[in-house]
């Protein structure tokens, strides 16, 4: 058990949006000990971990086409991205659908009052469109298998309730849940991870966002430091059966890498590609308009490991569907599987 005694503990519930009794969630701490003081306050802020089941009759089957998004805390428009991947654009038919997605968004009471001690993020809730995307009323809308954490309050004691974090949507059940709490820097981050079981194999899935600089009183560490020692975090338990080798279970890491301005050199995306090392040939082109001048940079990922001869495809798409980051898609194929 992860928490100190003054929380309020509803961080660590689980919430079955379905009405049923919800489904078991493991809590890992990646960082040390050392952490737990300034993680409390952080924790205090935010609402249960939100799970939904999928609304399907058969059997998921290949080719498995995932995304990995930060949707700008509800302000891209998800539904528009995934009419696109049922389109004819996507070039893809039937199969299972997995979405990777960071700074997702949810309200609602499930969220506790902040208290004189809790901790909570700058407000981000301005986005182009009139109208942001709920991360739960989405995937209950679609009749998709949701895993939502929150790592932070989006706002504070004057502002609607609401938290942000990562969420792992899927077109089929997903199972083996766990929530992956981050080495502390600047803000609390948690990652979500899941199985998909497709076509008879399960594959493992895990959405991240790591911090984009230290925290001011550690301001004289670089950035690049930051990420590596968050991703090194969570590939100490993930994947969970380890990775690494041809033998190893399939497994899909996406997320929000907030790498700077070298990008796939840098530490955390370095690490990240020798445990998952496909696609053979990535796609480098930036992927998020830099806060300061709109300048681009390559801060998002998408890579899988697996058997040998699993094929996996992977690509930058052309528009950003409303947020400040491009999405990624990917196509995950078992050896000898036939195209779409």
């Amino acid at each position: 058990m992860i928490g100190t005694p003054d929380e309020n503990g509803i961080w660590r519930t689980t919430l079955d949006l379905d009405g049923r009794d919800a489904p078991p969630v493991e809590w890992v701490r990646s960082g040390p000990v050392g952490d737990e003081k300034r993680l409390g306050g952080w924790r205090q802020g935010v609402g249960p971990v939100r799970v939904a089941g999928a609304a399907v009759g058969e059997d998921a089957g290949w080719p498995l086409t995932v995304v990995a998004w930060n949707m700008a805390v509800g302000g891209g428009d998800l539904e528009a991205l995934v009419w696109w991947l049922g389109s004819r654009d996507a070039k893809e038919d039937g199969g299972t659908t997995v979405l990777l997605l960071q700074e997702a968004y949810a309200a609602g009471p499930p969220i506790p009052k902040l208290g004189p001690t809790a901790r909570w993020a700058r407000r981000i809730a301005l986005p182009d469109r009139r109208m942001r995307t709920e991360i739960v009323s989405f995937a209950l809308g679609r009749g998709m298998s949701l895993c939502y954490a929150a790592s932070m309050r989006n706002g504070g004691p004057e502002e609607p309730a609401e938290d942000r974090g990562n969420a792992i949507l899927a077109t089929a059940p997903l199972r083996g849940l766990r929530v992956i709490e981050l080495p502390m820097e600047r803000q609390r981050r948690v990652a979500v991870a899941a199985t998909v079981e497709v076509g008879g194999t399960e594959v493992e899935l895990c959405s991240v966002h790591l911090d984009n600089r230290p925290a001011w009183a550690r301001a004289w560490r670089i950035c690049g430091q930051v990420q590596r020692r968050q991703a090194e975090g969570l590939l100490g338990e993930f994947p969970a059966s380890g990775g690494g080798s041809p033998e190893s279970a399939p497994a899909l890491l996406g997320g929000d890498f907030n790498t700077w301005l070298r990008g796939h050199r840098q530490g955390a995306s370095r690490i990240a590609r020798a445990r998952f090392p496909l696609p053979r040939k990535p796609d480098l082109r930036p992927t998020h308009f830099f806060e300061i001048g709109g300048r681009l940079r390559k801060s998002d990922y998408l890579m899988a490991s697996g058997p040998r001869g699993w094929r996996f495809e992977c690509r930058r798409l052309d528009a950003t569907f409303g947020s400040d980051h491009f999405p990624l898609v990917g196509t995950l194929r078992p050896d000898g599987s036939s195209r779409a």
